[in-house]
């Protein structure tokens, strides 16, 4: 019920009537997406595990229903729904969830999304956390660094396609916002030079930062730098740790890119090998690549996240739609914490885990009069906190269910 206003204010409901997903004489499409949204909340593992909220008239009044439906009606749904639906969607969400338009950041990588079954007819895809090939789905999982925001998935691409995922999204982004992002960081195997050097030659000039794929050659020819010609750069953490790294700033040239190409390659700096950064932005502060690049680790952060509260390592099905669905509405629940989280001051960098048992897992009581419903919440020690939004302290009218929502704070116990 917490999450309510927030919808309304966001304008989510709106976004999910422009995507022209499926609806029935029963349901509506309104209705059978807070209904699967709800359960994504509330860290629900499967629709199988939907039991215990049943009858829960709380999660119902949430997606304008008396209950929620029944797992098979949810389970068939999410079958109906198409790519062109998810995408429709994604495009009202990333103009919902905006980010930092200024900077226009965004970290972008792959996850493989295995399935176990001796009939799966997935391609094999490399999945680093087991060190090899397995059958699985693989999907994109694009991150505004800046502000903890995903703002773009697609799990339908396939294997021999996924060297242009990253022209995918340019074309995504700008259909979305009529502009196209300004910089893109990614790893090494993520797309092909000749990719890169699209970016490059592309009208706005996108700016990218990648890894360069390190052979025996390379790392020899590191050797050969003068010792005048490397200098050392202090990265400050974000705990006030302070790095010293040996740095080199140059040129190179890559196969099937024209021109040259900055290269950066970094010594001392925990690893054996040293690790080559390439970059088409000449300009940048040296500190600026090299902590830029760092931050791309944020994104398998926000991955990991995923994996352990909405469950994104066991999909039910092989039906790759059916998890490109899945994994639209985990993008607009994490999305949802997010900005929960970054207007509790102590709590921007928390995990979802720890923001749904410390705020969400509360019960209470709802009082309906006529079209106001009040919610007392039940006391919690953490329940201060929410008393500060002003969100949740104001009468919000929930125009998609015609009543006047408000909650009071710490009345029962």
């Amino acid at each position: 019920m917490i999450f309510l206003p927030l919808i309304e204010k966001l304008g989510i409901i709106e976004a999910i009537q422009k995507a022209d997903f499926p609806k029935t004489s029963v349901l509506s499409d309104v209705s059978s997406i807070l209904s699967l949204l709800a359960l994504k909340l509330i860290g629900n593992e499967r629709l199988s595990h939907d039991t215990t909220w049943n009858f829960d008239r709380a999660l119902g009044l949430f997606a304008k229903l008396n209950v929620l439906p029944k797992k098979s009606t949810l389970s068939s749904y999410s079958y109906r729904v198409s790519r062109e639906s998810n995408r429709k969607f994604l495009t009202s969400l990333c103009g919902i969830f905006k980010g930092d338009c200024e900077k226009g950041e965004f970290n972008l990588d792959f996850k493989t999304i295995p399935h176990w079954g001796d009939a799966s007819i997935l391609d094999k895809n490399w999945s680093g956390s087991r060190n090899k090939a397995i059958k699985s789905i693989l999907s994109l999982i694009v991150q505004d660094p800046v502000t903890g925001f995903l703002s773009y998935t697609d799990a339908t691409m396939k294997k021999q396609y996924e060297k242009d995922a990253v022209l995918d999204f340019v074309d995504f982004w700008k259909e979305g916002r009529a502009e196209s992002p300004k910089m893109l960081i990614f790893d090494s195997k993520f797309t092909t030079y000749e990719n890169l050097d699209k970016l490059n030659k592309s009208k706005e000039k996108i700016k990218f930062i990648t890894l360069r794929r390190r052979g025996k050659n390379l790392v020899d020819k590191v050797n050969g730098i003068s010792e005048h010609e490397w200098q050392t750069v202090r990265i400050e953490g974000e705990k006030r740790k302070v790095n010293k790294i040996r740095v080199h700033d140059g040129y190179c040239k890559l196969s099937k890119y024209e021109g040259e190409i900055r290269q950066v390659i970094l010594t001392k700096h925990g690893r054996k090998q040293p690790t080559f950064l390439i970059t088409n932005d000449f300009n940048m502060e040296l500190k600026e690549v090299i902590k830029k690049y760092a931050r791309r680790w944020l994104v398998e952060q926000e991955i990991a996240e995923q994996i352990a509260f909405f469950h994104l390592n066991q999909p039910s099905s092989s039906l790759i739609i059916k998890v490109d669905f899945d994994l639209t509405l985990s993008l607009l629940a994490h999305n949802l914490y997010r900005v929960l989280t970054n207007q509790i001051p102590g709590f921007e960098r928390c995990t979802v885990q720890t923001i749904c048992r410390n705020f969400l897992e509360n019960g209470g009581r709802v009082k309906i009069k006529n079209n106001q419903v009040i919610v007392y919440l039940k006391k919690k020690t953490y329940l201060p906190y929410l008393m500060q939004l002003q969100w949740l302290n104001e009468e919000t009218k929930i125009s998609s269910l015609g009543i006047d929502l408000k909650f009071e704070f710490g009345t029962t116990s």
